[in-house]
């Protein structure tokens, strides 16, 4: 197992109740008054799976970064404690934009939504993960959800495409979904269903005005050859997107997954950008004796600071998809999947106060 990705623990805000509620009446009497069930939007046509992202430019401007309080807290302890340095190296990494991940928990299209608007007011640009797919993390299991049927997950689809709604978003769909249908690990019947909801996610997301989708592909650890993926990601449509994102949740170094991304941009053909997770990749793989070696190995750091067309040609940005500070899942010391862990950040920020963060 070489990739997981992991979601971000969330603060609930249950004062955001009423609004939660009102937006779901709304909601619903809107598609009511639209002829279709609630929460199921009409398939796209062919004229729009053709015309949907087709010549989009790459995004362009500063990202949106909001306040991971977590690490703030951190960082305050160790100032108390005197440890200026520590502090200084996570406070950088607290302030770097990374990216809010919807997973299926309580309030998190609220959470869209304010970001979507934050980054409006601040005319920067928000990155926003989808993962709630039915048999999320087939392979690796540490992220795996409670399961969703296919009418439930176009659903939530639907609801955070209204959470973004006109916002200028970055949207990255579903990692680990593609790979683990082009490892093996789903039946011929899962596989086929996964197909049929990624190319749903990938169509509706990009009808929004103003949003970048990128479909996850995995990494170069995982895919030798990259054009092992081609054919799969124009099954799950990335044709509606703007392109792909690769490593995410991964320590390959910034120069193999350029190369690989161009590699696979190459092989699928046509007007594709890829997004490149840099938010651990600073140190490289782990090659040591701890296993397995993608969870929460020790001695990263982060790689180069997220920033929209950082070159070459094919490549729309460097950006921290995972956030540094989340779990990979209860291993090498780390709490369950998904929760936040300041010890590592703080480890993150050690290493790269020592390494430079090359790449």
């Amino acid at each position: 197992m070489q990739m997981r990705t992991m979601f971000r623990s969330r603060r609930h805000w249950p004062a955001l109740a009423l609004t939660a509620a009102l937006v779901a009446v709304l909601s619903l009497v809107a598609a009511c008054g639209s002829g279709s069930p609630a929460g199921v939007r009409p398939s796209p046509t062919a004229a729009s799976r053709s015309s949907t992202a087709a010549g989009k430019p790459a995004p362009s401007g500063p990202l949106y970064a909001y306040r991971e309080q977590q690490l703030y807290d951190t960082v305050a302890l160790l100032e108390r404690n005197r440890r200026t340095g520590e502090a200084a190296a996570l406070t950088a990494i607290a302030r770097t934009p990374a990216a809010l991940w919807a997973a299926g928990q309580q309030w998190e299209m609220q959470e869209v939504r304010q970001a979507t608007l934050a980054g409006r007011r601040a005319g920067s640009i928000p990155v926003i993960v989808a993962y709630n797919l039915p048999d999320r993390d087939t392979c690796g299991k540490y992220s795996a959800n409670r399961g969703t049927d296919g009418a439930a997950y176009e659903a939530w689809i639907n609801q955070l495409a209204d959470a973004i709604g006109s916002g200028r978003d970055i949207v990255i769909v579903e990692p680990d979904a593609l790979p683990d249908i082009v490892r093996g690990c789903l039946s011929s019947a899962r596989a086929a269903l996964r197909y049929r909801l990624l190319d749903y996610a990938m169509s509706r997301l990009s009808r929004l005005p103003h949003v970048y989708v990128y479909l996850d592909a995995g990494n170069p650890g995982m895919f030798a050859d990259p054009e092992v993926l081609a054919g799969p990601a124009v099954r799950a449509g990335i044709r509606y997107g703007r392109g792909f994102a690769a490593n995410v949740s991964n320590f390959q170094w910034t120069a193999v997954t350029v190369a690989w991304s161009q590699r696979l941009e190459a092989a699928i053909g046509g007007n594709l950008g890829a997004v490149v997770d840099t938010s651990r990749n600073g140190n490289g793989p782990y090659s040591g004796p701890d296993s397995p070696q993608w969870c929460n190995p020790p001695g990263r750091a982060p790689g180069p600071d997220p920033r929209l067309a950082p070159g070459p040609a094919g490549i729309d940005a460097y950006l921290w998809i995972k956030d540094p500070g989340v779990s990979d899942g209860p291993c090498n010391g780390g709490p369950v999947a998904g929760r936040y862990w300041a010890a590592y950040a703080e480890g993150l920020a050690q290493a790269a106060s020592r390494s430079g963060g090359t790449t």
